[in-house]
């Protein structure tokens, strides 16, 4: 799921999706405790393929485009 899918399943408002990406550490933790695993799938850009290392990307720095599919994440 995107953090857009996450805040439409909890009813909550679309400009709480900082709120998600800030707690994404919180619920990795909490799920290793259960014995799961949380996965993230981070942000890539649809142009030209680049994969950031943060959650978050708005822009590619190596073709600046603006087209960037969200990071996802999936608990196992």
């Amino acid at each position: 799921m995107t953090a857009k899918e996450i805040c439409v399943l909890l009813d909550l408002e679309p400009n709480r999706i900082k709120e998600v990406h800030s707690n994404i550490e919180k619920i990795a933790k909490i799920v290793k405790r259960k014995g799961l695993e949380l996965f993230v799938m981070p942000p890539k850009c649809k142009n030209c393929g680049f994969e950031f290392s943060k959650i978050k990307a708005s822009k590619c720095p190596k073709c600046k485009s603006e087209r960037i599919e969200e990071a996802r994440f999936v608990i196992r």
